[in-house]
């Protein structure tokens, strides 16, 4: 695979050539050249029957807060819009052995749009399709055509691509769009505020303080098009990732995961479990199960809110949803085998939630191990773990390390 990117200062869009003194590659950059390396997490064809899969990353604690709109409004006109537009929803998640919990904040965007032959402007909430596009848009990155780029004003990020590039990897998962939907997706995504405010605690090490985080961005920091009228397809694009995202990929705060195998799921919610099963089941073997309440997974997602009064009719709605999921995770080899257990109500006997068991398949194990392997190995590559005796390491010793 080619991972230059050949672009200069001279062929970009107009809007950005003013502002940069320069750009690297990730042939040139380190974080980037380990944000995409992907060489070794390709399964093959004898011990796979899905063959080789696309690979990406996912962010660790980002990518499973609550982010997009799953029910409600998600694109409205202006004038038809309701008094509160901002939707808040809670962060609680424990990744790698950190406790994040806050609150995060989601702003629509206002994006021009045609509607029976007039432009309309319309408030735009951030929801499934622009969940499809983000992920594509990211697993283009993770293949190489991301940049560091050297404003005047500072460094960013930027996955440079063609609209062609980016509807094909939409395509290859079964998620075709129009161009003019991709466009307004990107649109809703550079348009669209995210703000949080978080603490995060070291659950392994009781006397390190808890960490606050006050943040307020858009999902894309910025979006520039150009091209030639009457070719959607070649119109070339720099999307400028937002700053958090840009101080995880410095970090080696992201993880890898088989890309078709998440997005080709048809329903929203099979595609994050199975993304959420790629970030927090890092450990699954053979024997070994992963659980979660019903309530809490489905508060997670987008679904319900912290305050929603669930009715017996609503928790057997989910529940359905939840049971369609499980089979579309079964279908899709991630897992073998699951388990629903009663919760109830203490005074009334009245069931109030489920917990789910969930048991991995040899399928999804044996890519977790591939996958531990590669982030191993960049994590060492990039300074992240500390090794003795590593001035020189043959491949022998450092397959030898990763296995621990």
């Amino acid at each position: 695979m080619n991972r230059k990117v050949n672009i200069s200062v001279e062929n970009l869009p107009d809007s950005l050539r003013g502002q940069i003194n320069g750009v690297e590659s990730a042939t040139d950059n380190e974080n980037l050249a380990l944000f995409t390396d992907n060489k070794d997490v390709r399964i093959s064809i004898e011990s796979s029957v899905h063959g080789l899969r696309a690979y990406s990353n996912t962010f660790n604690h980002y990518d499973l807060w609550g982010r997009f709109v799953r029910s409600g409004h998600k694109k409205l006109p202006l004038e038809d819009a309701p008094k509160k537009t901002i939707i808040t929803r809670r962060i609680s998640e424990k990744v790698d052995g950190i406790l994040y919990e806050g609150e995060i904040k989601i702003t629509p965007a206002v994006v021009s749009t045609r509607q029976e032959g007039e432009e309309v402007e319309c408030l735009v909430w951030p929801s499934d399709r622009e969940e499809k596009v983000e992920r594509a848009l990211i697993r283009l990155a993770s293949k190489g055509k991301i940049v560091k780029i050297n404003f005047k004003s500072g460094i960013q990020y930027a996955v440079i691509f063609s609209m062609n590039e980016l509807a094909q990897e939409l395509k290859a998962v079964g998620q075709s769009m129009p161009y003019p939907q991709i466009k307004e997706s990107l649109e809703a995504l550079q348009g669209s505020k995210l703000s949080f405010k978080y603490t995060a605690t070291d659950t392994k090490n009781s006397n390190i303080d808890d960490s606050f985080y006050e943040s307020n961005m858009n999902f894309l920091s910025s979006l520039h098009f150009s091209g030639k009228k009457g070719q959607g397809g070649n119109v070339k694009c720099v999307a400028c990732l937002n700053a958090f995202v840009h101080n995880m990929i410095d970090n080696l705060e992201y993880k890898g995961y088989y890309f078709n195998r998440a997005q080709e799921l048809k329903r929203g919610l099979s595609r994050w479990m199975m993304l959420r099963l790629y970030h927090l089941w890092r450990y699954a073997a053979p024997g070994k199960t992963y659980h979660f309440r019903l309530l809490s997974i489905m508060e997670k997602y987008g679904s319900i809110y912290a305050d929603d009064k669930i009715t017996d009719n609503k928790l057997k709605a989910l529940r359905r949803d939840m049971t369609t999921t499980m089979k579309d995770l079964i279908d899709k080899g991630a897992i073998s085998d699951y388990s629903i257990s009663n919760v109830k109500e203490d005074s009334t006997g009245k069931i109030i939630d489920y917990v789910y068991e969930m048991h991995p398949s040899d399928e999804f194990c044996e890519e977790i191990l591939t996958l531990n392997k590669q982030n191993k190995r960049i994590e060492i590559q990039g300074g992240k773990r500390i090794v003795e005796n590593a001035e020189i390491i043959d491949e022998e010793r450092l397959e030898e390390i990763v296995e621990k």
